[in-house]
């Protein structure tokens, strides 16, 4: 039986790099997003869900044992960011991007932990370099990609005894879209 993977924000790129990735090694892949994919999604399994919110979660996971049935990688990776100075932010904004950010990763390890614990499996949880070395007008992002390493840690020492591995990467700047986006902003 193959592996089986699932990722967020996998429509572009770093999610999407990363199903790519698990495809040429031979996982089955889940790839999930509130867009769709640029390019076709050839060899995995996608579905546009926002994982933000607690019922599509639930729903994704419904029916998981009938398909795929097992899930060996979770891969967290999805993000919004807003780049404008703290005192600008709405708060519709700082709530859009911590439920995004933080909250979802909650959701998503609580929905997913059967299957990981199952398979002893791991999961990755994409921060941001951000989270210890920040800049202006970023406040927000830095304060979720900083709870999403402590998340990270404590998830570590809870799951430990069930053999389910979890661990954080915080890249620098990756030629993406919300890297662009961020940057024409200013």
């Amino acid at each position: 039986m193959s592996r089986v993977a699932l990722v967020t924000g996998a429509a572009r790129g770093i999610g999407r790099a990363t199903v790519d990735r698990f495809l040429a090694e031979g996982w089955d892949v889940v790839g999930v997003d509130l867009q769709e994919p640029e390019a076709p999604f050839e060899g995995g399994k996608f579905r546009t869900l926002d994982i933000a919110d607690p019922g599509a979660v639930e729903d994704l996971f419904a029916s998981w044992d009938r398909a795929p049935g097992r899930l060996d990688a979770l891969v967290n990776n999805a993000a919004v960011q807003i780049c404008k100075p703290l005192v600008e932010m709405t708060l519709e904004e700082w709530d859009r991007l911590m439920a995004t950010n933080l909250r979802a990763v909650f959701l998503m390890v609580r929905a997913a932990y059967p299957w990981l614990k199952a398979a002893r499996g791991a999961i990755v949880n994409v921060s941001s370099v951000h989270a210890v070395a920040t800049s202006k007008g970023i406040a927000a992002y830095a304060a979720s990609k900083g709870g999403l390493v402590a998340l990270t840690r404590a998830m570590g020492i809870e799951f430990a005894e069930d053999g389910v591995r979890a661990n954080a990467i915080l890249p620098g700047a990756v030629d993406t879209d919300m890297l662009r986006d961020g940057l024409s902003r200013g």
